[in-house]
């Protein structure tokens, strides 16, 4: 039976321009404060002249560059850092870890460019690392917002520009120390993710919290999710029209999804006695919030940060459209508790001003059909900034980050990739060379007599070739792949019951 990636022709056609007719998630607290970005820099390291030092993996030309806080590897362990590189490289990429000392966002971005000469594809920043600070007129909301934007990591060639003083509608020139103009090639040249736990301390220790982090991650990886698979759509009631296009999207990633979306069911009581204590694998609620608060509409309560960690949710994974939910700068902001305090969290996504993610099929497509959470994060960037970013893009997600490790394949488990899932499936899938430049030959062996059909999905979940053997336990044959377009592909061995996955990439770039 196909499983609801490959579902992607059914699913896109329920999908439409969604931002000229959904609300914008905004903060609806008008005394909430920010720390200033200023009062973030004095709280944080001293600026000091930028030196990386090499501590783990490969030595050269990583896929995946771990950078870390200068002096956390004492506090980790190098145990638990050497597990963490050998499941990223049994799993998905070569990696390297380095130690940074607190420099300027723009010599990470300097590091981080030079290696992707070399064919670095993602970073992760784990710790207290610094952060680009963007200006922008949030147009829908109409009020100035200043964020800090890890984007600015993911896009090595654009010119971020600091030209205003406040933001460009003031028409005061001079710089102010925020990015307020951008220009030229804006798309993803990486993707980034973020591990920060030092101003997560009220839900624990930090440290601590940091290893339990790497350890669950670990424990994932080998044991993957409880059957039944399930994930939860959660629309508060000014999404709630559109639940059911939220949810078609959630199914390109997971058959099972539960869609709750009629008020007044959405209030804090049920999301919390009900919702978050169940057993669902990811979790994507809808509603207004600040860093710290959801705001269930109207007046249906209020969840709060310090609420999650004590009820342990199961969920491993979030898509949170949540205004600022996820503003790694902001203490105890939901975004880094759900996604690294909880006892079971592993990532999520969000924004860390108003606004969230649209276009979701962008996002889960890649996921359903075997991506990374940094791959699918890059590729839904690579969809919004295609043509530039417009004032509405910019308003909606140049908050954007991803919290947790991005290396994680979410459908890893299901789609057989991993080890321990092909032993249990008793069946066996091989694919060289690979990389490729087209052509490739494919090994397989299945138990018993039985018709291979071997399907080829990019990551958007869309089948793009298929070969089918007759029926025999074993076999080779080769695939000329080299009309498709350079990138990553799944290639999916289907007979009967079975079936088993390997990741194909096609193209010297990658």
């Amino acid at each position: 039976m196909l499983s609801s990636h490959m579902m992607f022709l059914a699913a896109a056609c329920v999908f439409s321009q969604p931002s000229a007719h959904i609300t914008q998630t905004i903060n609806p607290d008008p005394s909430w404060q920010d720390p200033t970005p200023e009062e973030f820099a004095a709280q944080a390291a001293m600026y000091e002249p930028f030196h990386a030092r090499y501590l783990l993996g490969t030595l050269d030309s990583p896929e995946m560059l771990v950078l870390l806080e200068e002096g956390l590897c004492d506090s980790i362990g190098t145990g638990l850092l050497q597990q963490w590189v050998d499941d990223i490289e049994s799993e998905e990429y070569t990696a390297q870890v380095v130690e940074v000392s607190y420099g300027q966002p723009e010599e990470i971005k300097g590091l981080l460019d030079s290696l992707h000469a070399q064919g670095l594809r993602g970073t992760v920043l784990v710790g207290n690392l610094p952060a680009a600070w963007v200006a922008v007129w949030d147009t829908e909301v109409s009020m100035g917002e200043q964020l800090p934007c890890d984007y600015f990591f993911m896009d090595l060639d654009g010119e971020w520009l600091d030209l205003w003083v406040g933001y460009p509608r003031d028409s005061i020139p001079g710089p102010d120390g925020f990015y307020d103009t951008f220009e030229g090639e804006l798309d993803p040249e990486i993707w980034c993710g973020r591990i920060r736990v030092d101003n997560l301390t009220g839900a624990g220790d930090p440290m601590q919290m940091l290893r339990d982090y790497l350890e669950r991650n670990h424990d994932w990886r080998v044991n993957g999710d409880p059957e039944p698979i399930r994930a939860l759509c959660y629309v508060d009631d000014d999404w709630q029209y559109s639940g059911e296009t939220f949810r078609a999207a959630m199914e390109m990633l997971y058959e099972n999804v539960e869609l709750v979306n009629k008020s007044p069911l959405t209030t804090a009581h049920d999301y919390e006695e009900e919702r978050l204590p169940d057993s669902y694998v990811w979790i994507s609620p809808f509603v207004h919030s600040t860093p710290a608060d959801h705001y269930w509409q109207p007046a249906a309560g209020m969840t709060n940060w310090s609420e999650i960690v004590p009820i342990a949710p199961p969920a491993h994974f979030y898509n949170l459209f949540a205004c600022s939910n996820c503003r790694f700068t902001t203490g105890n902001n939901m975004g880094g508790v759900y996604a690294l305090a909880a006892p079971s969290g592993l990532g999520a996504v969000g924004s860390t001003c108003s606004g969230a993610m649209l276009w979701f099929e962008q996002f889960y497509g890649p996921l359903g059909g075997g991506g990374s959470l940094g791959e699918a994060f890059m590729l839904w960037w690579d969809y919004i900034a295609q043509y530039g970013l417009s004032q509405q893009e910019l308003n909606w997600h140049i908050g954007m980050v991803l919290l947790g490790d991005p290396s994680l394949v979410p459908e890893m488990h299901a789609l057989g990739v991993s080890q321990e899932q092909e032993g249990q499936s008793q069946a066996f899938l091989h694919v060289s060379p690979n990389p490729s430049p087209g052509s490739v030959s494919v090994e397989f062996a299945l138990p018993q007599s039985l018709e291979a059909r071997l399907e080829v999905y990019d990551l958007s979940g869309r089948i793009v070739v298929v070969a089918v053997e007759p029926a025999g336990g074993s076999g080779s044959l080769r695939m000329d792949l080299s009309l498709l377009p350079e990138g990553i592909y799944i290639l999916r061995l289907v007979a009967g019951d079975l079936h088993c996955a390997a990741k194909v990439v096609i193209g010297s770039t990658y």
